[in-house]
């Protein structure tokens, strides 16, 4: 069974345990093909220490040359489960795959841990050196957007100070409905903007509350048209319940506030002017998307003039459930863009 095999929400007992079903066998299948890493945040480091998580990673192929697809909120790695189906193969398209501390199947850890944009950005250039990784092209959903845009950023302060830039070579950047300017944001006041207000260990309020619950403060994610909602919402629902995802939706709810308190520092047109001579950009949009849809339209308004190419697709914004072969045409055609010489 497969997110566009229960087409209503309005399902009786045997097939809300089917869905349930599936989306267990998808999540399991999805973690079975990965491994459960040791990252220890004080050092940034992969590895053991005092203070040591372990993290999900999926590798198909050369790590050397992966692509590095960075997850979306809530679910993580496995919101990038439907989209892989219809991506080239390992061969021809090495990729990297991993969940955030406490997302997916990373641990969560205790209350007095700070998530943000750095901590994450900080992880994934562990995780890069850590694998060897030479060469990546970003590709970030949702909320991931913010952790390329810091990885530029920083790149940036280091050449500054002539330091060495670090990190890998990135022959790309792609990022799919995500937060790109700090005046762009429209997250509905019952999602994110009330989440990042509620005590740190919220968890458990969220643990015991229904499926049906859930979907009526997050439901919004998907499109009402669109007939698998409920099994792609059963997905998330059971990503969050593996190691104490719950937790995670308030504690690390503030990205976006996070990103405004970042201002100029991570704002999109500075960056993509900055580095657009060296590394080619493609923005995309979903149409219904209730979370980011400005961004597409202030991308357009103000860089579509310095060539900045962006795309939109049909849908809500979990546009990994919804479209996964458009958007993996998407990556795949930008990927091999990049493959070709560029024109004079």
């Amino acid at each position: 069974m497969t997110t566009s095999s229960i087409g209503s929400a309005k399902l009786g007992p045997a097939a809300r345990a089917a869905a349930s079903d599936a989306a267990r066998d998808e999540l399991s299948a999805w973690y079975a093909g990965g491994e459960r890493r040791p990252y220890d945040p004080p050092r940034r480091a992969m590895g053991a220490g005092e203070r040591s998580l372990r993290i999900f990673v999926r590798r198909e192929g050369d790590a050397a040359r992966a692509a590095s697809f960075l997850p979306g909120f809530p679910d993580g790695s496995s919101g990038w489960a439907n989209v892989l189906r219809y991506l080239p193969n390992a061969e021809a398209t090495p990729k990297l795959f991993l969940d955030y501390v406490g997302m997916g199947d990373s641990d969560t850890p205790n209350d007095d841990y700070r998530f943000s944009t750095a901590e994450r950005t900080d992880l994934v250039e562990a995780l890069w050196r850590e694998l060897g990784v030479q060469s990546t092209t970003l590709v970030a959903f949702d909320f991931s957007s913010l952790v390329a845009l810091e990885h530029l950023r920083r790149r940036l302060e280091r050449a500054a100070r002539g330091e060495p830039e670090g990190g890998p070579e990135i022959r790309g950047v792609f990022i799919f409905n995500g937060g790109l300017f700090t005046d762009g944001h429209s997250h509905p006041w019952w999602t994110t903007p009330i989440l990042r207000r509620l005590p740190a260990r919220s968890g458990p309020i969220f643990a015991s509350q229904s499926f049906g619950m859930f979907m009526l403060l997050g439901g919004v994610m998907w499109s009402r048209r669109f007939a698998g909602r409920i099994v792609a919402g059963r997905r998330v629902y059971e990503s969050l319940r593996r190691r104490d995802g719950m937790s995670y939706l308030s504690r690390a709810a503030g990205f976006a506030a996070d990103h405004k308190a970042q201002g100029e520092r991570l704002d999109f047109g500075r960056l993509y002017l900055a580095w657009r001579d060296r590394v080619p950009f493609l923005i995309g949009g979903s149409a219904d998307d209730a979370f980011e849809h400005r961004q597409v339209d202030l991308a357009e308004r103000r860089l579509a003039r310095f060539g900045l190419e962006i795309v939109r697709l049909p849908g809500g914004h979990m546009t990994t459930d919804e479209a996964p072969d458009a958007l993996a045409a998407l990556i795949a055609r930008f990927e091999q863009t990049l493959a070709r010489p560029a024109s004079p």
